[in-house]
């Protein structure tokens, strides 16, 4: 009894202490939430890196929304690879989504990062494109011919 008690103290003390966080970010190709046909997704859980995504959708984000962000953490956004260039910093954490035209960076977006203590890239620099799918939405796919999970999309 006592072994269990101990067992669950730990397991809630780990569980509180030892949270780690796998922000997931999101780029459109159209500043209208509504109408967002072209989205490529990304989940990181590394602050201070460089993420590239110059090889998958470089220059084509309009807007972008992002959950589960540390709360201390802003998302910086730039129009050059490796973290270079203009950039844009979002305060808005753990989630928020923002417009790139009024900042000047509509079409733009080559690489971000998440800051948590420090403006630069402490923790290397990444490729990030290999490990998400572009979605796009099909018009002329039929929801009765595809699987409810993926009705109406596409996969480039």
């Amino acid at each position: 009894m006592q072994a269990v008690a101990a067992a669950t103290i730990v397991l809630l003390f780990a569980t509180h202490f030892l949270t780690t966080y796998a922000t997931d970010l999101w780029f459109y190709n159209d500043d209208d939430y509504d109408k967002h046909k072209t989205f490529k997704r990304f989940n990181f859980g590394t602050s201070q890196r460089c993420y590239n995504i110059a090889d998958c959708f470089n220059n084509k984000a309009s807007s972008a929304s992002w959950i589960n962000a540390p709360k201390a953490a802003w998302l910086a956004f730039y129009d050059d690879e490796e973290c270079s260039g203009t950039q844009y910093v979002s305060k808005t954490t753990p989630s928020g989504e923002m417009k790139f035209a009024p900042v000047g960076l509509d079409n733009k977006i080559s690489s971000f990062m998440q800051w948590e203590y420090a403006t630069f890239a402490l923790k290397g620099f990444v490729d990030i494109c290999n490990d998400a799918a572009i979605l796009t939405i099909n018009a002329t796919s039929n929801a009765t011919e595809v699987g409810d999970a993926e009705a109406g999309y596409e996969f480039i």
